[in-house]
C-alpha cells in the first residue's frame, strides 16, 4: 500500500509540474511581442514556486521509492539502468530550471522575446526546449516499464539526447522566425 501511495504522489507531482510548464510555455509564446507586465512576472514567479514544490515532491517521493525498492529487492533494484537515467534526466531538468529562471526569464523583463538580440533569444529558446523535452522525457520514463532492466543507461540517455536535440532544433527555427517577424514588426511599428 505504501508503494502505491508513493507512486500516486509521484504521479500527481509530475502532472502538476508538467501541466504548469505546458501552460506557462503557451502563455510565454502568446506574450512574445510584449515586455512582461507585473501580472505576467507574478504569473512566472507563481509558476516557478509551483514547479519547484512539485520538483521537490518528485525528488522526495522518488528517493523514497528507490529506498523502498532497495529494501524489498536489495542491490538488484539499483542495477536498473533506466532508474539512473531517470535520475540523470531529473537532475539535468532541475539545473535547467534554475538557469531558466536566473538567466532566461530576466531577459524578458528587458524586451519582448521577438525584440531580443539573437543570442539572447537563442539562449532562452534552448533553455525552454531543454525544459520541455526534459519534463516530457522524465514523464515518459515514469511509464516506460518495458525499459526496466532492459536498456543500458547510455541507450536511454541517447534517446533523451536525440529527443532534446530535436526540441532544440525546432526551438531555434521558431526563435529565428520570431526574431525575423520581430524585426519586421519593429520596422513597421505595428503589432
Amino acid at each position: 500500500m505504501l508503494k502505491m501511495l508513493l507512486v500516486y504522489g509521484h504521479l500527481i507531482a509530475t502532472c502538476i509540474a508538467l501541466g504548469r510548464v505546458l501552460q506557462a510555455d503557451q502563455k510565454l509564446w502568446s506574450w512574445r511581442k510584449d515586455v512582461l507586465s507585473e501580472f505576467q512576472r507574478e504569473y512566472l514567479d507563481e509558476t516557478q514556486k509551483i514547479v519547484m514544490l512539485a520538483l521537490l515532491a518528485l525528488w522526495g517521493s522518488g528517493l523514497l521509492l528507490v529506498l523502498q525498492g532497495y529494501l524489498y529487492e536489495g542491490s538488484a533494484y539499483l542495477l536498473n539502468q533506466k532508474l539512473w537515467a531517470k535520475v540523470s534526466v531529473v537532475a539535468l531538468l532541475s539545473l535547467n530550471g534554475a538557469l531558466l529562471h536566473r538567466i532566461g526569464f530576466p531577459l524578458l523583463q528587458k524586451a519582448p522575446f521577438v525584440s531580443l538580440h539573437n543570442s539572447a533569444r537563442t539562449r532562452l529558446a534552448l533553455l525552454g526546449a531543454l525544459s520541455m523535452s526534459g519534463w516530457l522525457f522524465a514523464a515518459f520514463l515514469g511509464v516506460a516499464r518495458a525499459w526496466n532492466n532492459l536498456l543500458p543507461y547510455l541507450h536511454v540517455m541517447g534517446a533523451f539526447a536525440v529527443f532534446s536535440l530535436l526540441a532544440c532544433v525546432v526551438a531555434l527555427i521558431v526563435a529565428s522566425a520570431a526574431g525575423a517577424r520581430g524585426d519586421e514588426w519593429s520596422r513597421t511599428g505595428s503589432k
